[in-house]
């Protein structure tokens, strides 16, 4: 067979500023398109200069995200990136350019309190909540957040701007832990450095509600109405479901872990479902709809809307 040419690669678009930690810069890039007369990048190198003034400074061999550091406070800054294979490197793509933070407009970094699935049945999102980072004579309030995430442990981002909290990441697959770091933002393009990563893992199973659901009005102490019984299906997604459970909550954020009823398989398609009454005290409450694994944890969780017992 004879043997295949590489060729060059192509020249990458401009590549994505955004503020970083301090006066850094981060700077995203996609791989250029392979075609019929060009191969794929295998490498990148990144060149920056004071804006306009063409005294280029040149990274090899950087991968995105990149952190553009040593840069003066309140400077422009452009930035270009070329791509490179064994068979040479690309033109320098288009100019990119954004101003660094200043020195006295800095903002502090915001805290991420909880990254976790929410109990709406499905395993392909995640919830992140945070908290607003302090003010105080050298740092500014924040006006706005960026957040990214991706595959724990891997260190490859997926970067979403203009975001608040709480912020559900969609998209994901099943019994996935994934990494999650928020950035401040300012007035004044300016941006805090990168939050702590926190890392959560979205649902194993899917959990659907069953033929036979509860009321939305409830008799205290007494089967739950109309059916006397609650089902619902609780499939592998990817991870195996050994069994199921109800439960009363007066919350639909918390997960409950105690006075659980043990649900049986009722014949149906992944069907699980139980015989129970009401709570014994009148108040609101919301029904869970949980699916166990192997180890009798909860992989999979839906809850319904609010239920009052009278």
């Amino acid at each position: 067979m004879p043997t295949q040419t590489t060729l060059l690669p192509n020249t990458p678009q401009a590549a994505s500023l955004a503020p970083g930690s301090g006066s850094d810069l981060t700077v995203t890039w996609t791989p250029p398109a392979v075609d019929s007369s060009h191969s794929a990048a295998t490498a990148f190198d990144l060149q920056s200069s004071p804006s306009g003034a063409n005294t280029w400074t040149t990274v090899s061999n950087v991968t995105s995200p990149y952190d553009l550091s040593g840069l003066a406070a309140g400077a422009a800054i452009d930035v270009q990136i070329q791509s490179a294979n064994s068979a040479g490197t690309s033109a320098w793509s288009a100019t990119s350019t954004l101003t660094t933070a200043s020195a006295s407009s800095a903002l502090n970094t915001p805290s991420i309190t909880s990254v976790a699935p929410p109990p709406d049945g499905t395993n392909t999102k995640l919830t992140v909540t945070w908290t607003a980072p302090a003010t105080d004579s050298t740092h500014g309030a924040a006006t706005g957040y960026n957040l990214r995430y991706g595959p724990s442990g891997t260190g490859a981002w997926t970067t979403v701007s203009g975001v608040t909290s709480p912020y559900a990441i969609t998209g994901l697959t099943g019994a996935s832990a994934i990494d999650v770091e928020v950035q401040a933002t300012g007035a004044t393009a300016t941006a805090s450095a990168w939050s702590a990563i926190a890392t959560g893992t979205t649902w194993g199973a899917t959990v659907l509600p069953g033929s036979w659901t509860a009321a939305p009005a409830q008799v205290h102490a007494t089967p739950v109405a109309p059916n006397t019984g609650v089902n619902m299906t609780a499939t592998a997604a990817p991870t195996a479901v050994s069994g199921a459970a109800f439960a009363w909550s007066a919350s639909s954020s918390v997960l409950p872990t105690s006075n659980l009823i043990a649900a049986s398989a009722d014949g149906q398609t992944n069907g699980w479902g139980q015989w129970f009454s009401a709570p014994a005290i009148s108040g609101t409450y919301y029904l869970w709809l949980l699916a166990e694994g192997a180890s009798g944890g909860t992989i999979g969780a839906l809850v319904t809307s609010a239920i009052t017992v009278s």
